[in-house]
This record gives C-alpha cells, sequence and structure tokens, in this order.
C-alpha cells in the first residue's frame, strides 16, 4: 500500500465514521484529507505510511506546515499512521492519540 491507497483507507475510515472528508487535490499540500464533523468541527489531515510497523511521523516543516493551515481554518491539525493493520489518529498539537 502507498501514499494513495493509505488515503483512500484514512477517507473511508473517517466516512465510516460520520465525517464528510475531501481529498486534497494531488495531495501535495500540508493536509491530504479534509473531514468535516457534524458538529461543524474540521480535521486537516496528513497521511503518513510505514509498511514495517513503525508509524511514520511528520517532518518539523511538515508540522508547522500543517499547524499553520489547520489555524487559519479553526480547524484540528491530525496525523493519520497507517500500517498494514491500523490506523491511528494523533493531534498534532497535543500529540495524543484521538478517536474519530
Amino acid at each position: 500500500m502507498k501514499g494513495l491507497k493509505a488515503e483512500d483507507r484514512v477517507a473511508n475510515s473517517l466516512r465510516g465514521a460520520g465525517a464528510h472528508v475531501i481529498k486534497s487535490p494531488g495531495s501535495r499540500g500540508s493536509a491530504d484529507l479534509i473531514a468535516t464533523w457534524n458538529t461543524g468541527k474540521e480535521w486537516m489531515v496528513q497521511v503518513k505510511y510505514s509498511k514495517t510497523g513503525r508509524p511514520a511521523g511528520l517532518s518539523s516543516q511538515e508540522q508547522k506546515n500543517l499547524v499553520s493551515r489547520a489555524n487559519r481554518h479553526k480547524a484540528t491539525p491530525v496525523l493519520a499512521q497507517v500500517t498494514p493493520g491500523k490506523i491511528k489518529y494523533l493531534s498534532v498539537k497535543s500529540k495524543r492519540e484521538i478517536k474519530p
């Protein structure tokens, strides 16, 4: 599974949890996905995939860009760590796991 398949997997997971999900064109920006919840809350999600089972993280520049963009849109910056058997969602600001 490469990046685009991982993004599709995360998008489907978020949709299953009740979010409306939009994929960023080309997925080259700070957020790969934008998830909007029924409550009006919004997540800006950067998806990272690792086939080794060790979750991948954001570079300091990726983190800075994601937080900045999320702040402008009053959204929550989220890292989705995808491994072959799991998707883990982390708040980029608090570094804590969050549930969709």
